[in-house]
């Protein structure tokens, strides 16, 4: 080794070269593989929420009855239910926040006795 460039050098510089061209092509490949497989993911989950949409939303004659009897215990008399609505999906994040202001509103509801 006296500074010469010698055939088993270039040799050995491209085969250094060629294995990480060919190593970053495979993680890229891995990759695109990836990002493919949450883009298809990411459509059922639209297609999903779509359909879910689409249902007419509704609840079951079982959950109608326990509402309506704990509303008969909070309030203690005859009422009416005019509206159940869903405050939010199952599905969306809750946090202390939105759960303290949520409790805040409902707390700042009367009941009106009477008629």
């Amino acid at each position: 080794m006296n500074g010469n460039f010698t055939s088993e050098m270039g040799t050995l510089a491209l085969v250094g070269v060629a294995i990480v061209f060919s190593v970053l092509t495979i993680i890229a490949l891995v990759v695109a593989f990836f990002k493919r497989l949450d883009d298809h993911w990411q459509h059922q989950e639209e297609v999903a929420a779509a359909k879910a949409l689409e249902k007419e939303p509704n609840i079951d004659l079982t959950t109608l009855v326990l509402i309506c009897a704990s509303a008969a215990t909070v309030v203690g008399g005859r009422f009416r239910v005019r509206k159940i609505h869903r405050l939010l999906s199952p599905k969306t994040k809750r946090t202390s926040w939105s759960n303290r202001g949520r409790l805040t509103l409902q707390g700042s509801h009367t009941i009106r006795k009477g008629k």
